[in-house]
């Protein structure tokens, strides 16, 4: 029987991306996830979010890189929105000790709303898996959203680990693949955040559709006089490069700078910037000077919203270097700024500049020197980069967070 619904047009959502709970009991959401949660409610009329929290002690920047909050109260629909903060309980003994009381707090909210998605992401302690797995038990129609597969992430970023490292992936990420496959087949509709998903995940859900997850506004488009101008400057030298991400293994920072040093030593005059911080941030400038790029290139570390967007306007080139199965949004912002992106081959990056889009151009996984050669390419025809600019500034116009909300609220609608 179908329990009675508090909130008829009510969303739930699980997410993996913490809060953060101050000393003095604020309650902090990571900016882009508020701006998602605001984008929700502009779509139904409650909002309930539960999310693993930090205390505020530092945890959040522990692995490297940084974390800008917003306060909750600072939501355009706060008084729409119930936030829910659950323990981190990642680990074995944690998620045991809030076993009982997870379990309650996502069944109740799971009674009281209508709609219910679930972002999974991780074994132990994911809360948004387990709650899948509970409105399942309770033949409750849900969602389930993800933008990585995190099983094949998870051996990806092992491959060089040591042997037991090694082998504990293996068993962790099978567990973790079955544990997924069982609620994926269970829900009512798959939101697959680019085409590595989308190709991972679909056999396992009856319904499915590829969508993209962004945070931009409509405004964030490159300008026509921005455009112009880019325009100009390709036509001169040097050749402006641009990353944005982390300094992790899963990006491959160090192969991004081979992959330069190979332009370079094919005469490609460049200056290059990567934006972001994480736990490679030393052995990436110890490359750099290795390499001899420091004259070339910048690495200013975590830089805020407005002078991430200032650069991937400025720049030619949107270079990456990903190797895992993933569907970062950081492709999606270079083609909002009207940055092709070149890089390492993927569903996600083909998929996004297929169907005449066009924007990019991609090399086989691990080449850095394909891609090196790739650069250089462009480099020496500036009338194909044009080209290319132009393409990503048209393919870039269909990416907004409004559009892409409202298409998935419409979807939950129908199928949830």
């Amino acid at each position: 029987m179908t329990p009675t619904i508090d909130y008829p047009d009510g969303l739930l959502l699980v997410l993996p991306v913490p809060f953060k709970q101050t000393i003095d009991g604020h309650l902090l959401i990571e900016e882009q996830a508020s701006n998602g949660i605001d984008q929700w409610a502009d779509f139904f009329s409650n909002v309930t979010v539960i999310a693993p929290t930090f205390g505020d002690t530092g945890q959040d920047s522990k692995s490297g890189g940084t974390i800008v909050w917003r306060e909750a109260a600072r939501l355009r629909h706060h008084d729409t929105i119930t936030l829910v903060p659950l323990p981190m309980a990642y680990h074995l003994s944690a998620f045991a000790a809030n076993f009982a009381s997870g379990r309650r707090t996502l069944l109740d909210h799971i009674n009281r709303n209508r709609y219910l998605q679930f972002a999974i992401g991780g074994l132990i302690g994911d809360w948004a898996a387990f709650g899948a797995s509970l409105a399942h038990s309770r033949r409750r129609l849900y969602s389930i959203h993800t933008d990585r597969v995190e099983h094949e992430v998870l051996l990806q970023v092992t491959r060089g680990a040591s042997p037991l490292r090694r082998l504990k992936a293996q068993v962790i990420g099978r567990l973790m693949r079955a544990y997924h496959r069982s609620v994926i087949r269970g829900c009512s509709l798959g939101l697959w955040h680019g085409n590595d998903c989308y190709l991972a995940y679909s056999p396992w859900s009856r319904e499915n559709h590829l969508i993209h997850d962004i945070h931009l506004k409509p405004e964030d488009a490159i300008s026509p006089t921005d455009l112009a101008a880019k325009l100009y400057s390709a036509t001169e030298t040097p050749l402006r490069i641009a990353y944005a991400g982390r300094l992790d293994p899963m990006k491959a920072p160090l192969q991004w700078l081979r992959a330069l040093a190979q332009a370079r030593d094919l005469g490609v005059d460049f200056e290059a910037v990567w934006l972001g911080d994480g736990p490679l941030n030393e052995e990436f400038h110890a490359l750099i000077d290795q390499l001899r790029l420091r004259t070339r290139i910048r690495a200013p570390g975590f830089v805020d919203r407005s002078t991430l967007l200032d650069e991937l306007r400025r720049a030619h080139l949107f270079v990456f270097t990903h190797i895992t199965p993933e569907s970062p949004r950081c492709l999606l912002e270079a083609l909002v700024a009207a940055a092709p992106i070149i890089g390492y081959d993927n569903p996600f990056a083909r998929d996004l500049c297929a169907n005449g889009y066009g924007g990019g151009a991609f090399v086989p996984i691990g080449d850095h020197q394909a891609l090196g050669e790739e650069i250089a390419s462009l480099a020496a025809d500036r009338t194909l980069l044009q080209q290319l600019i132009l393409q990503a500034s048209e393919n870039g116009k269909r990416f907004n967070d409004q559009a892409v909300f409202e298409e998935r609220s419409q979807l939950i609608r129908k199928y949830s």
